[in-house]
């Protein structure tokens, strides 16, 4: 049975998991070519909300700015007697719309900025399950290989011993039979023999 998000939440270490993608052991455990297309998939899931992440807050200190400019335009146009009114209320019409605008992108962008970490760790989640998953098949088929090996080694083990015995048997064999001969014949004629062969 799969472990869901939901699981892994239940478990209060949840919360001191690593971002995975930014975690130095877990790229240890995948190389690029290793990757499975839906490792990578969640991998560019979680990078893009990371990525997001950054966006927002770069874009709400943007929108402050450009607020924050508008309103001292505001006031100085209030303040510019130079400038005719119907221009001067046109020109305040217009900012005081950006205003609100802006106001409202910065409620929307401070929104998602709230349910964003939640979103990262819920993509974090789904790799690391998808991860470790893999890694568990990894070593799963590393143990049977294991097995395979071992079997293999103990046959070699054997048949090895066996050929050494053979190899062992037969130098005996050719000793003696070499001995009976120089034995037989003679050291002289031995050498006349050993000479030829």
């Amino acid at each position: 049975m799969a472990l869901t998000i939901n699981d892994v939440k239940k478990n209060v270490a949840y919360k001191n998991l690593p971002i995975a993608i930014l975690d130095e052991r877990y790229l240890r455990l995948f190389k690029d070519n290793e990757k499975t297309p839906l490792l990578k998939q969640l991998e560019k899931k979680l990078s893009d909300l990371l990525k997001r992440q950054g966006q927002i807050t770069n874009d709400i200190k943007g929108i402050k700015k450009i607020k924050s400019d508008l309103m001292k335009s505001i006031i100085e146009n209030v303040e510019n007697e130079n400038m005719s009114e119907s221009k001067r209320q046109k020109l305040l019409n217009t900012n005081q719309k950006l205003v609100i605008e802006a106001k409202e992108k910065i409620d929307r962008l401070e929104q998602e900025e709230l349910e964003i970490p939640g979103k990262i760790r819920d993509a974090n989640i789904e790799l690391l399950i998808e991860a470790v998953n893999i890694c568990y098949n990894r070593i799963h088929q590393n143990y049977k290989d294991i097995q395979l090996l071992g079997n293999w080694i103990n046959e070699t083990r054997m048949e090895l011993k066996k050929r050494i015995l053979i190899k062992q048997d037969k130098e005996t064999k050719n000793t003696e039979i070499y001995n009976y001969m120089h034995d037989l014949l003679g050291p002289e004629m031995m050498e006349v023999f050993d000479n030829n062969k």
